[in-house]
C-alpha cells in the first residue's frame, strides 16, 4: 500500500529528512542534511545485476524486515512534483505511469509512505526512475522512528546513514542478512568488500 502525505505534514513529522533549495543570492543549491552516526553505500554483488532493480528492492524489504520497520517513507528533497516530468521523454513513462496508478497527481511533491509488501515493486520503478533522470529531486526514505535515512543513487547502490549508536548497530545486523555489500569505491563506483 501507498498512502500519500502533504509535504509539510511530513518536514514537521519526520525533521531529520534531507532538503535541498535554492538560494538565488548564492545562485547554488543549499543542502540541510542532519547530523548522522556513520554512512554507508551498500551494493549489490555484479554477479546479481542481470535485473538489479528488482532485486535492490526485494533486498531492502529484507532490511525492513530485520529492522522491524513496517514501512518507509519517501519524500524528494526538493518541492518538485514527482510527476514532472511526465509526456517528456518515452523511457520513464511506465514508471511514471506506476505513480498514476496510485493516484498521485500531477502537483503532488508530498510524500509517499511506502508499506514493506509494496516496498519491491516501489523501488523497481523509483530506481529505474532515478537512473533515468524521469524524476528530479533525490528522493530521500526514513522508517517511523527517524533511526536510518537513505537514498537510491544513479548507479542503484544505496546510501544509508545511521542517527545513532544503536541503529548503526541493528544496521550492520540487518545487512549482514541480505545479499547487500558495502561499497568502497568515492564514487559509488564497482568496487566492494565484504562486511564491514
Amino acid at each position: 500500500m501507498i498512502i500519500k502525505i502533504n509535504r509539510q505534514k511530513t518536514i514537521n513529522k519526520f525533521p531529520k529528512l534531507p532538503l535541498r533549495h535554492y538560494d538565488t543570492q548564492l545562485d547554488e543549491d543549499v543542502f540541510n542534511y542532519p547530523k548522522t552516526f556513520s554512512n554507508y553505500v551498500l551494493t549489490l554483488p555484479s554477479k546479481f545485476l542481470k535485473r538489479p532493480n528488482k532485486l535492490l528492492g526485494i533486498q531492502l524489504v529484507l532490511l525492513a524486515k530485520s529492522l522491524e520497520f513496517s514501512d518507509f517513507t519517501f519524500l524528494g528533497d526538493e518541492d518538485i512534483p514527482w510527476l514532472r516530468r511526465l509526456h517528456t521523454y518515452k523511457e520513464f513513462q511506465k514508471d511514471l505511469q506506476y505513480l498514476i496508478n496510485y493516484k498521485i497527481g500531477k502537483r503532488f511533491s508530498g510524500a509517499l509512505q511506502v508499506s514493506a509488501i509494496e516496498i519491491p515493486i516501489f523501488i523497481k520503478h523509483l530506481a529505474n526512475l532515478v537512473q533515468t533522470n524521469g524524476i528530479l529531486p533525490y528522493v530521500h526514505f526514513i522508517d517511523p522512528e527517524q533511526n536510518i535515512i537513505g537514498s537510491i543513487c544513479q548507479y542503484g547502490n544505496v546510501h544509508i546513514s545511521t542517527m545513532n549508536k544503536k541503529s548503526d548497530k541493528e544496521l550492520k545486523s540487518a545487512v549482514a542478512k541480505t545479499l547487500f555489500t558495502y561499497t568502497i569505491a568515492k564514487n559509488c563506483g564497482l568496487e566492494s568488500t565484504e562486511m564491514l
